[in-house]
């Protein structure tokens, strides 16, 4: 259990900082390895996999003072997971949890993936300090935003403006 609670706390680190580079040893055998070359894509592939980042599509959209960052990605919608694990939100570099976060991608993939499936992939926003409450929760995960509109904007538009640019359905 231990184990597992220390990998998943390295993957959330490497995601978080692609500029460094991660090696994970367990029991004798390494588990995960990131280059540490600040690109998101190659750190995604040291964590997950190929397959996972075959599937991934970028986003990078502005709304005011919040930023998708550019090094956010989200998965094509055939490739969607049978639950909300792999939404993972970033917020100024720290991994959080956020419910308006999760019901933006909702909507955004509404009529996109099937009922019952939920979109993936990983979301750096850049967001005003200020204009942020992390003392929601003991260990800091959980967040609260002044203007929850405003989060909820950026992430819809932006992963919905994303999933337009990357379908590449034939047109009927």
């Amino acid at each position: 259990v231990e184990g597992s609670r220390v990998a998943a706390a390295v993957q959330l680190q490497a995601l978080a900082h692609p500029e460094v580079s991660f090696r994970l040893i367990r029991d004798g055998k390494q588990t995960l390895m990131t280059i540490g070359d600040g690109k998101l894509l190659s750190a995604i592939h040291g964590v997950y996999g190929n397959e996972f980042v075959s599937t991934l599509i970028p986003v990078s959209y502005k709304m005011g003072n919040i930023r998708l960052d550019l090094r956010t990605v989200l998965i094509a919608p055939v490739s969607a997971r049978k639950n909300r694990s792999m939404q993972l939100f970033f917020i100024n570099g720290r991994f959080v949890k956020t419910g308006t976060g999760a019901a933006a991608l909702q909507e955004a993939y509404k009529n996109a993936i099937m009922i019952g499936k939920f979109p993936a992939g990983v979301y750096h926003l850049d967001f005003p300090f200020d204009q942020i409450d992390v003392n929601v929760h003991p260990a800091k995960i959980e967040v609260r935003f002044s203007d929850e509109r405003a989060i909820f904007n950026v992430i819809y538009y932006g992963v919905k403006s994303a999933l337009e640019a990357g379908d590449t359905r034939p047109q009927m």
